[in-house]
């Protein structure tokens, strides 16, 4: 390993911090500690530089984040071309199809939600932007990895986990291959409860001026109301139009 590639200790383990605390919320030193696997004293060190600069505070139930981040988060989401153009797009999809619209791109292997919209709040599941999300098991990735070039497709494939996340996931390479191959045949991907259980998700990619997927978008709904035509041609048709519409602008942005 080169040396520009090995991992500064120190900032390793704020960044570990930090994950924690984003995933569980006000925790003591103590536990923060364990988790992380690092001395009391030296947890502490990391939370007060971190209380200092606003990223971290600390409440009667333990450290948490501070809005710092709020600020980072939207400052980095808001450079992005296809979060600006496509965000009134999703909206007046949601207010159309009463379902979550989502916009996601891919960083890495994986891919993140930039903007998700809820329209019903009958729907409770998670509309979080900045989650993470696999590629090989959600409408949004699918539809990214279907129309990456061949050999960014194939790489990605190497370096993805094809984890089981109920009994629907695609956890076969091969079957993997071939659902994206009908993928960009008819230009939609399906997540037949493949994330979640009793979730349905469509969706279709978002394609640049240089022919290549900045990212995608969908609809997401109970696999109990996502049935039938509706699920197969309408939102299909509606998410279709609604990228082109996004794709047009991105041109001239």
């Amino acid at each position: 390993m080169s040396r520009s590639n090995v991992p500064v200790e120190t900032v390793d383990k704020s960044l570990d911090i930090i994950e924690y605390l984003e995933s569980h919320g006000p925790t003591g030193v103590a536990d923060i500690a364990t988790a992380v696997g690092a001395a009391n004293s030296t947890v502490h060190n990391h939370l007060m530089t971190l209380k200092q600069r606003g990223y971290v505070i600390q409440t009667e139930t333990g450290y948490q984040l501070g809005l710092r981040f709020l600020r980072l988060g939207e400052s980095t989401r808001t450079t992005t071309d296809v979060y600006e153009i496509a965000r009134p797009q999703i909206e007046q999809l949601v207010a159309d199809t009463n379902l979550v619209g989502n916009l996601a791109v891919r960083q890495n292997h994986r891919g993140v939600y930039l903007y998700r919209s809820r329209g019903s709040d009958e729907i409770r599941f998670s509309t979080a932007a900045g989650e993470f999300h696999e590629l090989h098991c959600t409408a949004t990735g699918k539809a990214i990895l279907a129309f990456e070039s061949e050999k960014t497709r194939r790489a990605l494939l190497e370096q993805i986990d094809l984890s089981e996340h109920t009994t629907n996931t695609i956890t076969s390479t091969a079957s993997l291959i071939e659902e994206l191959s009908q993928v960009r045949e008819q230009g939609v991907a399906f997540d037949d409860e493949e994330y979640g259980h009793g979730l349905r998700c469509v969706g279709v990619p978002i394609v640049g001026p240089d022919d290549r997927p900045t990212g995608a978008i969908s609809v997401s709904g109970p696999a109990s109301d996502l049935t039938g035509e509706w699920y197969t041609e309408t939102l299909p048709n509606k998410l279709t139009a609604t990228a082109n519409r996004v794709e047009l602008n991105l041109r001239d942005y």
